[in-house]
């Protein structure tokens, strides 16, 4: 693959936005991580890692130490140098958000043929807008590899805005963005746009009101585990799988195989099959919940909330509203009073991380 400076500079900082928790940004050429950036030397530390571990740094012997400076395009030349000595293999990182975090590392050339896929299946735009980080699988399959194949731009929304919502334009975002988008912009700036959603499902409603603008939706099911599996274009209709994948009869949990590798893996979620090129998702097998896009485990956030020494007991559930799946969380305190419920809600937002902490908290 091409890896150029703007792409692997995107991915950088989408790593670094990731890892402090902020939306994906624009580029910023010529920065230095500390001066410019205020990156501190523990967060260089983390980002190095990430980066060492997602593009494989240390399977080449190229010089690519990203801790000898702080220099942003020093780090993209050590990286663009190491991926031209080896570049068969990518590493993602699933979120591990109340659950164990693990490395899952994938064939570029599967990913590609992937992409080629898309490439193929969707009109090829004029640019891709970026509302997602390149770093995850999703976006790095919709921002980086299929805009290589189509050898098409990709403008992160932080930086071009609502000026990049033409005609002829895809975007790539998730669920949770694309209802920002349609309450930040209105439906008649997304009309003349065509769309891909995935990381989590979609609700009902939402789907409609971007159908209804005239937005050529395509969401996408797949894993950090398998890439892509399936896709669909309205919430009613099942998911189509992808040419190359195929469901194993009578296999529970059930168990994909991709025939043009061979491999097999087991689907994360339980799912019925109503014809043989089609599925339809029940839900998570291991209960987790998708907030924002990030799996979270109810459990595991009622037992970090137990451990705060204010807290007697409390309730942690989630809530399809309106399609979309919020968590809702009942707290009863040793002793109520508006100082210990302050208290509180800082210990919640110093234990938890932002999609774990219940958007409808209550205190008593």
């Amino acid at each position: 693959m091409n890896w150029t400076p703007d792409t692997v500079r995107r991915l950088v900082l989408d790593m670094l936005a990731g890892l402090l928790g902020l939306p994906p940004g624009g580029i910023t050429a010529g920065a230095d991580l500390y001066r410019d950036m205020g990156v501190d030397s523990i967060t260089r530390l983390e980002l190095a890692a990430r980066l060492n571990e997602f593009f494989g740094l240390f399977n080449s012997a190229a010089n690519h130490y990203l801790l000898a400076d702080t220099l942003l395009d020093n780090w993209v030349q050590k990286i663009i140098h190491a991926r031209q000595e080896s570049d068969e293999f990518i590493t993602f990182r699933t979120s591990g958000t109340g659950g164990s975090s693990r490395a899952v590392r994938h064939r570029l050339t599967d990913l590609l043929a992937e992409a080629r896929f898309w490439s193929d299946y969707l009109p090829q735009p004029n640019q891709v807008v970026s509302l997602v980080g390149g770093q995850h699988i999703y976006g790095f399959m919709f921002t980086v590899l299929l805009p290589h194949v189509w050898a098409r731009p990709v403008l992160p929304f932080a930086q071009s805005g609502t000026t990049a919502l033409v005609a002829g334009v895809l975007v790539v975002g998730t669920p949770f963005m694309w209802e920002y988008l349609l309450r930040s912009v209105g439906a008649g700036q997304l009309r003349q746009c065509s769309g891909v959603t995935s990381t989590a499902p979609m609700a009902p409603d939402l789907a409609q009101q971007l159908i209804g603008a005239g937005v050529e939706l395509t969401e996408v099911y797949g894993s950090s585990e398998t890439a892509g599996i399936a896709y669909r274009h309205h919430p009613d209709q099942p998911f189509t799988l992808l040419p190359y994948h195929t469901l194993l009869p009578d296999s529970d949990p059930m168990v994909i195989r991709r025939t043009d590798t061979n491999e097999c893996y087991t689907l994360p979620d339980r799912v019925d099959q109503p014809a043989p090129r089609q599925l339809r998702v029940l839900g998570r097998r291991d209960e987790a919940v998708a907030i924002a896009g990030v799996n979270v485990y109810p459990d595991h956030i009622r037992q970090v909330v137990l451990a705060c020494p204010l807290v007697a007991d409390c309730d942690i559930h989630a809530k399809g509203d309106g399609g979309t799946v919020q968590l809702y969380g009942a707290v009863r305190l040793r002793h109520n009073s508006a100082a210990n419920q302050e208290a509180c809600r800082q210990w919640l937002h110093d234990h938890l991380t932002a999609p774990e902490i219940p958007r409808h908290l209550y205190l008593y």
